[in-house]
């Protein structure tokens, strides 16, 4: 049994000095391309403009019902605060989409097992990697 552990060990140590455990990581700054993309962009408008319309909407109707019950204005708040999450939820979603798709096939194109958001004001690679930010935006142009 401890030569086989100790076999394992030299094959798995073997590995990692040629290269085959070399890992490639590529990152991005999550935040500008939240606000420097403009397919992104367009993304977020619309949904703030949903968000918005869903607002007017929700105050017409109070003011058009001003002797609601408490009951009443409970159960139209609910109403409001479900087509708002829905509306947050369908746009992350899709958000979510959109930047999956875009970093995969950048991932791809240049080999890269893994690619994490990496801000500049919480950097998770402080060394090594590769900045796929500026490409990323570029793609979601």
């Amino acid at each position: 049994m401890r030569k086989k552990i100790c076999a394992a060990m030299l094959i798995a140590m073997s590995l990692m000095i040629t290269g085959c455990g070399q890992v490639n990581i590529g990152y991005v700054d999550g935040q500008k391309i939240l606000t420097d993309a403009p397919q992104i962009k367009t993304i977020i408008e619309e949904s703030k403009q949903k968000l918005e319309e869903v607002e007017n909407e929700a105050i017409a109707e109070m003011e058009k019902n001003p002797n609601w019950t408490d009951e009443e204005k409970m159960k139209a708040q609910g109403d409001i605060q479900r087509k708002i999450m829905g509306i947050n939820q369908a746009y992350a979603t899709q958000l979510r989409h959109k930047l999956d798709e875009t970093l995969g096939e950048i991932a791809k194109q240049k080999n890269l097992d893994a690619v994490v958001d990496s801000s500049k004001d919480n950097p998770i690679i402080l060394r090594g990697g590769i900045d796929l930010t500026d490409e990323a935006i570029q793609k979601l142009q």
